[in-house]
């Protein structure tokens, strides 16, 4: 069974004290739906583009607003060992999209709904041979 470690990306933090503006800029030239929030070497907290509509926009913040204002937090994460269908069930439960990744108590990447689907709708190697088998027989 697949696990998290293979359809995970690494994952990109900015620190608590940087602002809103800051946070957005980087998620736009890295190409990211969000951002893990740190505090020193301490991993806090998310930044999601949701945050940014319901938080930010929504409540007319200012862009020096700092991203520990805004982050969601709790963090829920998952184990890099753990199966993908695990994952998606978690993420499903928990309403969530993105899900950082944790290998030995150290962040270690994200991973997205859309890729866990993705991965999900893959059909397994045993499907491919069972089909191709069963299309020369008939």
């Amino acid at each position: 069974m697949p696990t998290v470690k293979e359809i995970m990306k690494p994952e990109l933090s900015i620190d608590v004290h940087k602002t809103v503006l800051e946070a957005a800029k980087l998620m736009k030239t890295t190409n990211r739906g969000s951002l893990t929030v740190v505090d020193g070497k301490i991993t806090v907290g998310i930044i999601t583009e949701r945050d940014f509509l319901t938080r930010i926009v929504a409540e007319n913040l200012p862009h020096d607003t700092p991203v520990i204002r805004v982050m969601s937090s709790p963090l829920v994460t998952i184990d890099a060992d753990t199966p993908i269908k695990d994952a998606a069930r978690i993420m499903c439960e928990r309403k969530i999209r993105r899900l950082p990744v944790v290998e030995g108590g150290a962040l270690v990447g994200i991973i997205v709904s859309a890729d866990v689907l993705r991965q999900l709708s893959q059909k397994s190697r045993t499907e491919e041979i069972w089909e191709a088998l069963t299309e020369k027989h008939q």
